[in-house]
């Protein structure tokens, strides 16, 4: 009898549970059936030939990455693999309250002049930490630069860099010690503001074989080739763009430097009307299958983080834009089945896209308030085309980057790792002392770049760099990591516990960056390569099984 008591008592309990977890289970289809869909790609394992899917154990008993600092990325993957999941949303109200005590805890050592600037982010710096404490949770927020909708600070910095006002420009932020002279063998020092620098801009000019627009109306018109320069230099011409290009002249830099546009001026018009027309022959076949169900929940990611890519500068949020992006991050997803779509590739196009579009309007209009609606279409069709090549042409060379298990970002952070050990072993130990890993800040440095931690117009002027520099952004960019980092050495021995170091590392004073940070920080990159490249008994470090075979 008493049995049979507890089974009555029991049994409309067991059913309130099972009706609780019902429900659960159909609010969880709901965010699925309405929300993005986790995609194949770095984040997740590739079929095997039969068509089934490689499972997590697969991968843990050593499918990839071997020894402790593999297991160190299988800790991190998985404590931020939420960050892709669709099905997974961030309590705001948590996040910031979590935020609002640590900054209670530190706001005695808080310093006083972390006022962002317009440009950037109208917010002060008690508002911006609390994102910042956000951000390391989510890693979504805008690129720096594009915190406003104010596109042109009071300094009249754009999202374009132009370098003969970008060097004159004072640089109160810059906190570092000068860079030490570089190399003989590197590409030329700075001089100053002079002759030097006209006679550099001129030879550049008649290298790309081009002459000054005196109109508008003539920009992005072929411009006669002068006779000596049928067949580019191109190892001189990289050597000339490394200290930065000219705005007039960087379109078709970019196109010669990224292997998009031949040496040769005979061959050039042919080659940009074969490649041109290929890119829309794609789009034409492919594009259409971006709702069938193989492709549908890559297009569905990348048609929700085009939005958020630069949300606060007008130019991003015309529609005709966002269309442009969803056809050439689809397009080349497709082409390359390895990676397909990762979040974060997406930001490796706007500087592209800011440069072609240039090429087309006047000097004095910003680039990130024109309508590009203005535009004839078959200069639109040349802007997306030619961004879609070179951006291709970009992440063929770190392509390892974003197929599954990522070992391109796993290699560069062990490097980076072992550089600052010899280069900054104070900061190092400090870093190791607060419990401060490397993957935690840096993966984002790898994974976009240096895109999210330096404004548009810098990562524009850095890019002139990586562009003409041999494996730019395949191993000098690891370089420019390290020296960005010691850039910032006093500022972070200066905070005193894992969340005031995260904080700065999240929030760094890049806001007004321009052409001399970035000449300082790529000639001590360089320094730190000649000396450190190559050199396997300095750099000693454990690889990810693909980057040893």
């Amino acid at each position: 009898m008493s049995v049979l008591m507890c089974t009555n008592l029991c049994f409309p309990k067991l059913d309130q549970v099972a009706e609780k977890q019902k429900r659960k289970i159909s609010e969880v289809d709901d965010i699925n059936n309405n929300d993005v869909k986790p995609i194949y790609g770095a984040q997740y394992p590739p079929l095997q030939k039969d068509g089934t899917v490689f499972s997590e154990a697969n991968l843990a008993s050593g499918g990839g990455i071997r020894g402790k600092a593999g297991q160190l990325f299988q800790k991190y993957a998985s404590s931020v693999s939420d960050v892709w999941d669709a099905k997974v949303s961030v309590d705001n109200k948590l996040a910031s309250t979590s935020a609002a005590k640590v900054l209670e805890r530190h706001a005695a050592t808080a310093s006083q002049n972390n006022v962002l600037m317009p440009n950037c982010n109208p917010t002060p710096s008690k508002n911006s930490k609390v994102d910042a404490m956000q951000r390391l949770a989510t890693q979504r927020e805008p690129i720096p630069g594009t915190g406003s909708s104010v596109t042109t600070n009071v300094n009249g910095l754009g999202i374009y860099p132009r370098l003969d006002k970008a060097s004159a420009a004072p640089n109160p932020s810059s906190s570092t010690k000068p860079a030490p002279p570089r190399p003989t063998s590197s590409p030329p020092a700075r001089s100053n503001q002079g002759d030097s620098e006209i006679a550099r801009f001129n030879r550049m000019r008649t290298m790309l074989g081009l002459r000054l627009s005196p109109t508008p109306q003539q920009k992005g018109d072929d411009q006669p080739p002068s006779p000596q320069c049928l067949n580019v230099d191109l190892d001189e011409l990289r050597k000339t763009c490394w200290m930065g290009i000219p705005a007039k002249f960087r379109p078709q830099a970019w196109r010669i430097l990224s292997g998009y546009l031949p040496t040769n001026m005979e061959r050039r018009e042919v080659t940009l009307n074969r490649k041109r027309e290929e890119y829309w022959n794609c789009v034409e076949q492919y594009f259409h299958t971006r709702f069938e169900d193989q492709y549908q929940d890559t297009f569905r990611q990348i048609h929700i983080d085009i939005p958020r890519m630069c949300p606060l500068i007008p130019l991003f949020q015309q529609k005709l834009v966002q269309e442009i992006f969803e056809r050439i991050l689809f397009i080349w997803a497709i082409r390359h089945p390895a990676s397909g779509y990762v979040q974060g590739i997406n930001d490796l196009v706007t500087p592209f896209f800011v440069v072609f579009v240039s090429e087309f309007i006047q000097d004095d209009i910003d680039v990130g308030t024109f309508d590009v609606a203005q535009l004839p279409l078959e200069q639109l069709e040349i802007i997306e085309a030619d961004s879609f090549w070179c951006f291709s042409a970009l992440l063929d060379t770190i392509q390892d980057n974003y197929t599954f298990a990522q070992p391109g970002i796993q290699l560069k952070v062990l490097q980076l790792k072992q550089i600052m050990c010899k280069v900054d072993p104070e900061l190092h130990k400090h870093l190791e002392a607060n419990h401060v890993e490397y993957l935690q800040f840096t993966f984002r440095w790898m994974n976009n770049v240096l895109m999210r931690e330096i404004p548009l117009r810098a990562t524009i002027r850095l890019w002139d760099t990586y562009l003409s520099e041999r494996n730019g952004f395949s191993q000098f960019h690891v370089y420019v990591c390290a020296a960005f980092l010691r850039h910032f050495s006093q500022k972070l021995k200066e905070e005193k516990d894992f969340q005031g170091i995260m904080l700065l590392l999240q929030n760094l004073p890049t806001q007004n960056w321009g052409d001399r940070d970035i000449r300082e920080v790529t000639a001590f990159a360089y320094s730190l390569m000649s000396v450190y490249h190559g050199a396997k008994n300095h750099l000693q470090q454990e690889q990810p099984v693909s980057a040893r075979n």
